[in-house]
């Protein structure tokens, strides 16, 4: 497995059928990037995203004071499923 790409198992709710597979998950494109990226994970950004806005909303932004209550800065596991705390 690489960092994204993730193995799941599944299994059909049907009691009668019971069926258990396997199935490989892949992330393949960033349609919203995160607040908190890892710098070493390369997700291509969706074409529908306008790089030239985001530019220009982040270089004229001011930063804002922020205490994190729910992500650490780097997660290191992009298919982590834990709730936030609380």
């Amino acid at each position: 497995m690489t960092k994204l790409m993730s193995e799941r198992t599944y299994q059909c709710t049907n009691p009668e059928c019971g069926h258990t597979f396997i199935a490989l998950v892949e992330i393949v494109r960033t349609l919203s990037p995160s607040a908190t990226p890892d710098p070493s994970i390369n997700i291509p950004l969706s074409s529908h995203v306008r790089r030239d806005v985001m530019r220009t909303v982040l270089d004229h932004a001011e930063e804002a004071a922020h205490q994190p209550r729910y992500t650490k800065p780097i997660t290191g596991d992009l298919f982590a499923c834990e709730s936030p705390p609380g």
